[in-house]
């Protein structure tokens, strides 16, 4: 019986240590600079992220550079969408072509532009062609969500690009008529 009770208060003695070191450690990590949080996770896996303070989205673009402009592509483009009567036109546009150059296996061609909260972006690669038209600037509440993603429609000639598709308004679920031109140096 004696030998039982120590043993019992052995476990209990361990497990109480065990216990004041998780404390311990945890505000450790609410002191230090790093920290990691199972609510946190972006997917909401629970697999811990660290964090560290001032680190930012921009940070990390300004370090890596942007991904949408990858090198051998050309800017100095310019893009132009009228749906619906309604225009929206892309001074500066970033234009690339072939497999090499934009880095997906089946790509052939892409437009990329952003002007006034709104992205432009055009493309034929292995799932096929497409036209879409997004506000970046408020996710909750767009302005506009326009896109066209069926059939081959994308005309190219040289650096001239052309399409007309029936684009869906996402916002609304209505279908218009549409045209896109981009120009690529």
């Amino acid at each position: 019986m004696k030998r039982t009770l120590m043993l019992l208060l052995l476990t209990l003695a361990l497990v109480a240590a065990a216990c004041g070191d998780d404390d311990d450690a945890a505000s450790d990590d609410e002191s230090s600079d790093e920290t990691t949080s199972e609510e946190d996770s972006p997917d909401g896996t629970g697999v811990e992220v660290p964090l560290e303070t001032g680190d930012s989205v921009d940070g990390t673009l300004d370090e890596i550079g942007d991904p949408g402009f990858v090198e051998g592509g050309s800017t100095g483009a310019t893009a132009t969408l009228i749906v619906g009567g309604e225009e929206w036109a892309f001074d500066a546009a970033f234009c690339a072509f072939g497999e090499e150059t934009i880095g997906q296996e089946g790509a052939e061609f892409n437009v990329s532009a952003s002007q006034d909260g709104l992205q432009l972006y055009a493309s034929i690669d292995s799932f096929g062609h497409s036209v879409t038209l997004n506000d970046i600037d408020n996710f909750e509440n767009p302005s506009v969500s326009l896109s066209a993603t069926t059939g081959g429609f994308i005309v190219i000639d040289g650096k001239n690009i052309s399409a007309e598709a029936d684009f869906v308004d996402d916002l609304t679920g209505q279908t218009s008529a549409g045209t896109f031109s981009a120009t690529c140096p």
